[in-house]
């Protein structure tokens, strides 16, 4: 009886510290960064001049950079599979191309010079190829990105792996990738590369990361550095100049270097935070932290002791300008 009291004993202690734990990651910590977004959300901007180059938010890591009748995207990822379980299962995903071309004919586009994919996890790849087919782009990505082009239909002509460090012409976009790392101790699982054309429905595992890039994104009005994963490559970015770099926020490990790393390097001053929401949530629902895996209040206590940078949340589709 008293082996018997003894473990019950143990139990409840071991559910009272896990009910501690859930609280703090899925209620404590995502009610505190919740409201330091708001408090840094991004005021809506004043109405610009057509040809004024903008970048709109669309969740994630997706940014859309638009002058006039020139665009381009990079990571676009509308289709947001709901909930976590199917993802920690390993369940089966695919594009929705309703979904895709109802959100391409919300932001106004026909057309992309370029659809730019910074790795190929399907929070920032997998509706890519749909995308491009869509709009008549270039999807440009390591080799694994170019295989879910392929089995998104993408004729060969349509699809480019440049070379690290190799500068694209794409209308009067200027586009360098720049060899970056995953975020995160496991270096970003699924690892590897896609070695075949990837046909949806697959796995959330087939989506492997095939590589991390920086983006550099010039235009003749201003500089853009997209880094859409926390990890970095000490030196990597010490040649570029931007303007506004868009900062992924989740699982940063050391705020202090992954500023003086990625930040620094790049000479930039104002900095938007993206990759803190919940992409398994639809982008029509409110948005919300993501729970564990985001700790913006890590970052912002180190960022309090960074006065010179402009940093920013950005708000779901509201376009602002990008210029100096």
């Amino acid at each position: 009886m008293s082996l018997r009291r003894g473990l019950a004993a143990v139990g409840l202690c071991l559910l009272l510290v896990l009910a501690v734990i859930g609280t703090w990651l899925l209620v404590i910590r995502p009610a505190a960064d919740a409201r330091m977004l708001a408090a840094h959300r991004m005021a809506p901007s004043a109405p610009v001049p057509a040809d004024t180059l903008t970048a709109s938010w669309l969740g994630c890591t997706a940014v859309l950079l638009r002058a006039g009748d020139d665009a381009l995207m990079i990571d676009p990822f509308f289709t947001r599979p709901p909930g976590l379980l199917p993802l920690l299962r390993n369940g089966h995903i695919a594009p929705s191309e309703a979904t895709i071309r109802s959100w391409l004919q919300r932001l106004g586009i026909q057309r992309l010079h370029a659809v730019l994919v910074s790795h190929s996890h399907h929070d920032h790849a997998m509706d890519a190829g749909v995308v491009a087919r869509l709009t008549g782009a270039q999807l440009v990505g390591s080799s694994s990105t170019a295989n879910i082009g392929r089995g998104a239909g993408l004729h060969e002509a349509r699809l480019q792996v440049p070379e690290p460090g190799e500068t694209l012409q794409l209308g009067p976009f200027r586009v360098r990738f720049i060899e970056s790392r995953h975020a995160g101790a496991t270096g970003g699982k699924p690892t590897g590369d896609i070695t075949e054309p990837l046909t949806p429905p697959a796995r959330y595992l087939d989506y492997r990361q095939g590589g991390t890039w920086s983006i550099l994104v010039e235009h003749p009005q201003a500089s853009v550095l997209h880094h859409g994963s926390a990890g970095y490559i000490p030196g990597a970015l010490t040649d570029v100049e931007a303007d506004m770099i868009f900062l992924g926020a989740a699982l940063i490990e050391d705020p202090e270097a992954y500023l003086q790393h990625v930040v620094d390097a790049a000479n930039a001053k104002r900095i938007v935070l993206t990759h803190w929401d919940d992409f398994t949530r639809s982008l029509d629902e409110p948005l919300r932290p993501m729970p564990v895996v985001v700790n913006l209040e890590a970052l912002f206590d180190t960022l309090q002791a960074r006065p010179d940078l402009d940093v920013k949340i950005p708000v779901l589709n509201q376009p602002f300008p990008v210029t100096p």
